[in-house]
């Protein structure tokens, strides 16, 4: 049949189309569909729409050893990729930095950046006032000479455009000679199981697949509930949003966050688009929408949630968390006309550039975007990190940050999958040629993630 494919992808952000390049190059799998609402890499993956970091784990102070070697690896493969590439619009490279602002976090950063840490990176280092005078000037000019302030520096941070490098996969793949078909422009609606098969409909059209993944971020939990799968996940949308000034720094500031907390801390970084600019965020908002800013998404949203008592019950047991708490009452804050602005102005963007004022910044119009985080309703908890369902011949993805980070090694996992699943074959030899120094760093790839 002319609609039938091996595998179906639907979701052509980063975690869809890093699958489409990878079942293109290590695999014998030879019909593909990608099936996307809009264009590729435009809607978490738009640059607009996340902080363009490759997140390493040097860095992100709530991430524990664990985590730390685990994004590490994964997110090495996307510079191995770029290597391969010899060409890449989509990835630079930019100093970064995590600032610590007042004596509690100027001790937290003492504390972790210790010798054993600053083994896993080697280049990182703990900077002083004067160092960071010489680096990053804007982050001590106009400070209140009695405020504690120390950072972990490194020269080695990258900033990437994770909606061109989608384009990017998408263009590897359509260099081999598979049968590869995009639909593009065109929205998943239903779909069902009939006998071998997965019948995916669009508003278009309608496909036939053997194996089948969704990568279409809280989209993937409404679909998966659809199937019977999900019954024990809930989710709250969380929008991010972004303010910017003139530029006035030279990389990425982070800023200390605290662990088991899913949302980031608010940090500065150059515009990978426009480095006539500064980005600061993002702010946390929840919101009824699968989609930022499309209220006709809703209806699906709450499908997604699914608001039964369990559902209800995490609710409020997360609402207990005073961490939580806080951050939504000042994110809630930060969203009322001019007030807000005066409030994240004073309580997140000057504890990083002192020297800016309240006309010196404005609301980022075009950018922000949505992530999705999941609840265990049996555990009353928020699930931290990506959160994927398998079923017979079909899974889903569920990747809040730093998820673009890690789409190649999701990739691999979902490609093993499909290979296992449709008696085809994977190309070990040469993915572990091309993306790891050695056995152990494909082990650690392959290695199975704890929630």
């Amino acid at each position: 049949m002319e609609n039938d494919y091996d595998v179906i992808i639907v979701g052509g952000g980063v975690i869809g189309t890093s699958l489409l390049y990878t079942l293109s190059e290590f695999t014998d799998i030879n019909n593909i569909l990608l099936i996307e609402k809009k264009k590729i890499g435009r809607g978490s993956s738009w640059s607009h729409s996340n902080s363009q970091t490759l997140h390493v784990g040097d860095i992100e102070t709530n991430y524990n050893t664990e985590k730390i070697i685990e994004t590490r690896t994964a997110s090495h493969l996307i510079l191995k990729y770029t290597k391969k590439l010899r060409e890449s619009n989509f990835i630079k490279p930019v100093q970064k930095m995590v600032l610590g602002v007042g004596n509690e976090e100027v001790e937290n950063i003492i504390k972790r950046y210790d010798e054993k840490f600053i083994s896993l990176f080697p280049s990182i280092k703990v900077i002083k006032t004067s160092e960071i005078l010489k680096v990053e000037p804007n982050l001590i000019k106009g400070r209140d000479k009695d405020e504690e302030v120390i950072a972990a520096y490194s020269k080695d941070g990258h900033m990437v455009n994770f909606g061109l490098l989608s384009s990017s996969f998408v263009n590897s793949a359509l260099k081999s000679k598979k049968n590869i078909k995009l639909r593009l422009n065109e929205e998943a609606i239903d779909i069902e199981r009939k006998n071998a098969h997965y019948i995916v409909k669009t508003e278009k059209s309608t496909y036939r697949g053997r194996f089948v993944v969704f990568a279409a971020g809280g989209y993937s939990l409404y679909f998966a509930k659809k199937l019977g799968y999900g019954r024990d996940l809930s989710m709250l949308s969380v929008a991010g949003n972004f303010y910017y000034s003139r530029n006035v720094i030279k990389g990425k500031v982070y800023r200390v966050q605290k662990g088991g907390i899913p949302f980031a801390a608010v940090h500065a970084d150059v515009d990978i688009t426009n480095k006539k600019i500064t980005r600061y965020g993002p702010t946390v908002n929840i919101v009824p929408f699968l989609e930022h800013t499309n209220v006709m998404s809703t209806y699906k949203y709450i499908k997604a949630m699914g608001l039964d008592k369990e559902t209800v019950e995490s609710l409020i047991n997360i609402s207990e968390d005073k961490d939580i708490q806080r951050i939504v009452e000042k994110n809630f804050i930060y969203s009322i006309p001019d007030l807000g602005k005066y409030y994240f102005l004073k309580e997140e963007v000057n504890k990083i550039i002192p020297s800016l004022k309240y006309n010196d910044i404005k609301f980022y119009k075009q950018g922000g975007g949505i992530r999705p985080q999941i609840i265990d309703k049996k555990m009353r908890r928020l699930i931290l990190g990506v959160v994927d369902l398998r079923g017979d011949g079909i899974e889903f993805s569920m990747a809040p940050s730093p998820g673009a980070s890690s789409c190649l090694k999701e990739a691999l996992k979902y490609t093993r999958s499909a290979t296992e699943y449709l008696d085809k074959k994977f190309y070990k030899e040469k993915f572990v040629k091309m993306f790891c120094n050695n056995e152990e760093e494909y082990k650690l790839l392959t290695k199975k993630q704890k929630h």
